[in-house]
Parts: C-alpha cells; sequence; structure tokens
C-alpha cells in the first residue's frame, strides 16, 4: 500500500507488526529506487511526538485486533492526528451469512521452485463474542513427502456499522462518516470505509 503513494510523490511513512512483510515492502521498494520510512511495531503501541495530517489502515486490518486492543489502538492514533487530521479505516462487517467450514478444505494449491505448496481452510463463528475464526494450514510437499506444515491463526471480530462508528466517537473522534464501496471485497461484497476526524 506504501509504495504506489510514493510513487506518486506522496511523503509517507508506515509500520507492520510483521518483520517478513516490511522486508517484502523494502525489496519491492528498492526496485523502484524508494526508500521508505518504516518500521516494526504493533498498533496499540503507536506512539509519535510527531502529528500527521492523515493515517490509513490497510483494509481489514484493524479487525484483527482483540477487543482489549481497540480503544487503545484509537486513542493513540487520534494523539498522532494534527489539527484536522483524518483517520481511514476499514472493518470487517458482520452479515447473516457466515459459513461455517468445521473440517480442513484444500482451497489453493501452487508449485514453487519444483516443491508443491497446498492450502487449507477452516472457518468458525463465535456469534457471542462476534469472531471469525479462519485457520489456514499451508504445507510443503517434495516427492509427495509433506516436508513442512505452517498453521496460521486469524480470528477477525466483526463489527456492526453503527457499533464500530459509536466505539469511534467513544474515543475521541467527533465527525465519522460512512463511505460505501460497491464490490470492494469482489463483486457482490460491499467495502465500508470510516473516515474520522478529531
Amino acid at each position: 500500500m506504501l509504495i504506489p503513494f510514493m510513487q506518486k510523490g506522496i511523503h509517507i511513512e508506515g509500520f507492520d507488526i510483521s518483520e517478513e512483510m516490511l522486508k517484502v515492502c523494502k525489496e519491492k521498494a528498492e526496485k523502484l529506487d524508494l526508500n521508505p520510512i518504516v518500521s516494526q511495531e504493533k498498533i496499540e503501541e503507536f506512539k509519535r511526538e510527531k502529528k500527521y495530517d492523515f493515517i490509513m489502515i490497510p483494509v481489514g486490518s484493524f479487525s484483527l485486533l482483540s477487543d482489549s486492543l481497540v480503544n487503545i489502538s484509537l486513542q493513540n492514533l487520534r494523539n498522532c492526528l494534527g489539527e484536522n487530521g483524518k483517520l481511514l479505516l476499514t472493518i470487517v462487517k458482520s452479515n447473516n451469512e457466515t459459513e461455517e467450514i468445521p473440517d480442513w478444505i484444500e482451497t489453493n494449491r501452487k508449485v514453487l521452485n519444483n516443491e508443491l505448496i497446498v492450502e487449507y481452510r477452516k472457518v468458525h463463528y463465535d456469534e457471542e463474542n462476534k469472531i471469525l475464526s479462519i485457520k489456514l494450514k499451508y504445507q510443503l510437499f517434495n516427492n509427495e513427502k509433506i516436508n513442512k506444515t505452517e498453521i496460521m491463526d486469524f480470528p477477525i471480530r466483526l463489527y456492526d456499522l453503527e457499533e464500530f462508528k459509536n466505539i469511534l466517537i467513544s474515543n475521541g473522534f467527533k465527525q465519522v462518516s460512512i463511505h460505501e464501496i460497491k464490490n470492494g471485497y469482489g463483486e457482490g461484497n460491499s467495502l465500508h470505509v470510516f473516515e474520522c476526524v478529531i
């Protein structure tokens, strides 16, 4: 997300919790003769003396935060905004069509460097806590034998639009607008962007 802005001459900084994602960003930028200002940080620990005009959180990333980290993260972001600064973020919206996948199903396979990588998925929805738990399992095969297995867990907090708007207001954002982007998540799946001003 950072690189397209840099290519347009926009001064931008970024952070991510993942060292691997930062490495990929730096490598891509280097190929384009760009030098990104990025750091490894957790959003709940993000603090700066510097004030920003605009802070943007990538699509859906905020929904990966547990409820216990939401308020402190929003307060940190708000405290980093300058006068008339804006925060732009999306959440994963709750709906009535959450499909449970109780057993591993294959969702993708790819051959890379003569090795086969197979992706599997499981999905469970905890309705009481509004947590959509997506588990991904990656298996690396060499000569039809499993060489490596990696499992990743993505607990995604689903929100109702008004619920999240109220959370933003309770954390000091005075003006909150919700913009719908039709087909933002693909055909038939709208994306809702929250534009927040302190």
